[in-house]
């Protein structure tokens, strides 16, 4: 089972390929447990990693 520290490298290189909806992102994650996605995606926020374009998709600040 991924720990939420190797589903957030996940998230992470899915917004650097574009910016997707959380929906999509729960899409390309369908291995992973709900409550352990939630948590990567946690994790990207306190580092403030993520942010929104003009359209509200999600994408990975530098």
């Amino acid at each position: 089972m991924p720990t939420a520290e190797d589903v957030a490298a996940r998230i992470a290189r899915l917004l650097e390929d574009k910016p997707r909806t959380f929906y999509e992102v729960l899409r390309q994650l369908g291995d992973v447990e709900y409550r352990t996605i939630l948590q990567a995606w946690g994790a990207l926020r306190e580092r403030k990693r993520l942010g929104r374009d003009a359209e509200g998709y999600y994408l990975l600040k530098g």
